[in-house]
């Protein structure tokens, strides 16, 4: 029997040394995953670890020194494809990339990694490699932590095949947008994802704006490369649809996420027949304006429908959250329209609150189903839970 993959979670202190001398006999060369983390002092795995070859994964928890697994990492760079760790001194980012020797190592294999930096700037880590390429086939990046960082350092050496890039926005700065400026420039041309946060998120209050650039167009800069968005706008501003629908380069989005507390509808449904390649738009809009009740039922269409806006063929999902009971009916006139200017859309998605509140009001005659006068037009309606 050969052992592949290691892991150990919440050794109590007084069992580290048994489980060091245990983990050395396991290894042998054999492993190739290690996956540590909570509890240990790192201090008997650092023996065991020093030599080991073989990993195509390295896992490193918290509470743990950082300098065996920063080692390990130079030691296996050639065949590693995944690194998790925690950078909590220079001095381990520096053995990470460069271990005992000036040269710089290169982790021709590595495709995933997820750095956590707790006590160092962001500036120290990434200038370390200015020049030098540690990564030729990294795919995708995590970064953690609590220290922004400047334009450009992050993407030094990976550009050409990062497809996806998530930073939470504890470690944004202001001026976002300068590293997606800087990401073009290195010659991205595979990312599909742009992820800040837990998915792609693009929030109108950090974009302040530079002298001379109106923050739609910087906006539209970050929407080129993405198929899958999350914008978070002003509480009562329509700027975020505004900006989304005038984008003239967003012909791979296929997923779209959007919170507003108020929206034109007439925007809304024009977002959607924008993006020729939209298959799902999921909303978070509390409520939306009645504009769209002033133009006639028959004549809505046919003013929605232009050269602008033609037929979108792909969009299939409309999915609504946290959205008030006076807008539902105007939902549902907007699924209409919608349903006639995207051929393919069939489902919508309501929140679960709106099912029992109005199924009790339908069944006791007190309201009409919203949604009643256009199933013919829907294959699906789900609220949700």
């Amino acid at each position: 029997m050969v052992i592949k993959f290691v892991s150990v979670s919440d050794t109590e202190p007084y069992n580290e040394q048994l489980y060091g001398t245990l983990v050395s006999k396991l290894y042998q060369g054999r492993v190739n995953c290690v996956d540590v983390y909570s509890g240990l002092s790192g201090a008997p795995l650092s023996l065991s670890l020093t030599e080991t070859t073989g990993l195509t994964s390295i896992i490193h928890g918290s509470n743990i020194s950082c300098a065996p697994f920063a080692s390990l990492a130079y030691l296996n760079a050639g065949i590693l494809k995944t690194v998790e760790i925690i950078i909590s001194e220079e001095n381990n980012w520096l053995d990470f990339l460069y271990g005992s020797t000036e040269a710089p190592a290169v982790y021709t294999s590595l495709t995933t990694l997820v750095v956590e930096i707790t006590d160092i700037p962001y500036d120290t880590i990434w200038a370390a490699i200015e020049d030098a390429e540690p990564f030729p086939v990294l795919s995708a990046l995590v970064v953690e932590g609590k220290y922004p960082f400047n334009d450009g350092l992050l993407f030094r050496g990976n550009g050409k095949t990062l497809q996806s890039l998530n930073i939470p926005f504890s470690v944004i700065a202001r001026n976002v947008l300068g590293r997606f400026n800087v990401l073009k420039c290195r010659g991205v041309t595979r990312m599909a994802q742009i992820c800040i946060g837990d998915v792609i998120e693009v929030d109108t209050k950090f974009l302040t704006g530079r002298a001379g650039v109106p923050i739609e167009q910087q906006v539209h800069r970050i929407l080129e490369v993405a198929t899958l968005l999350k914008y978070t706008g002003d509480t009562t501003s329509t700027q975020t649809f505004a900006s989304i629908k005038a984008a003239p380069t967003m012909a791979i989005l296929q997923h779209l996420y959007i919170s507003e507390r108020w929206c034109s509808v007439i925007d809304f449904i024009k977002v959607i027949v924008a993006l020729p390649s939209l298959v799902d738009f999921t909303c978070d809009i509390h409520a939306f304006g009645p504009d769209i009740e002033a133009i006639p039922a028959n004549d809505r269409p046919s003013i929605l429908r232009t050269k602008h806006y033609p037929l979108s063929s792909n969009f299939k999902v409309l999915r609504v959250s946290n959205i008030a009971d006076a807008s539902v009916g105007i939902v549902a006139d907007a699924a209409k329209i919608i349903s006639i200017l995207c051929p393919n859309f069939a489902h919508v998605d309501l929140p679960l609150k709106l099912r029992n509140e109005f199924s009790r009001e339908i069944a006791w005659g007190m309201v009409s189903d919203p949604f009643e006068p256009y199933a013919d037009s829907l294959c699906r309606l789900v609220y949700r839970g």
